[in-house]
């Protein structure tokens, strides 16, 4: 899925469309008629046909065989930044820029699960471990925290969330700090991109 900005002609006015692009057959459809707000981030269901599109205040999961709304997420901040799902589907991080990080647990709940204040600005990243009970965010204050999260089979248990460990490695100098973060497929290694040009891999 593709995130494309459309301007309306206002400046504090934006409107942004989602196209969603079949690689298959090469065709692309507009799956929403109205405009949901400044979206952010998009993300498809690691398993069901579900699609995640993240404005500036909600998490709205749409499934698209249906063509409907089933979930509406109120993420409680000014702001959000972005989002991952994590790999069974069921639970949503969002970070935002200011500053804090929420945990959705949809089988709980359409309201935040945990919200968690980590970082000392923006947060601009966040990503789980596609194998591995982890995740980690990444902010303008030049850090990475990657947090030990474990989802449960047993609906009983809640979420366990504990974090492991702060890594700096980039270096500060404009407003902005690390950009974006992605963990390797199988191992437990960390790759972040920044403001300042570099790249780092954590092992």
């Amino acid at each position: 899925a593709v995130v494309s900005t459309q301007s309306t002609g206002m400046r504090d006015s934006p409107s942004c469309a989602v196209l969603i692009h079949n690689i298959q057959t090469g065709t692309s459809q507009k799956p929403f008629n109205k405009s949901k707000g400044l979206v952010q981030q998009v993300a498809f269901h690691p398993n069901k046909p579900f699609f995640f599109v993240l404005s500036q205040r909600y998490v709205r999961v749409y499934n698209l065989v249906k063509q409907a709304m089933v979930r509406k997420l109120v993420c409680g901040v000014k702001w959000a930044s972005c989002m991952a799902v994590h790999p069974k589907g069921d639970n949503v991080i969002v970070g935002s820029y200011d500053k804090s990080l929420i945990w959705f647990d949809m089988d709980l709940s359409t309201k935040p699960y945990k919200s968690l204040q980590q970082h000392k600005k923006a947060v601009r990243d966040v990503c789980f471990h596609p194998r591995l009970p982890l995740y980690s965010s990444v902010s303008d204050d030049c850090s990475a925290i990657v947090t030990h999260g474990m989802v449960y089979d047993d609906l009983v248990k809640n979420p366990l969330i504990v974090p492991v460990k702060v890594l700096r490695a980039h270096k500060a100098g404009s407003k902005y700090g690390v950009l974006s973060n992605v963990f390797h497929p199988n191992q437990p290694w960390l790759f972040t991109g920044g403001a300042d040009g570099d790249i780092w891999l954590y092992v």
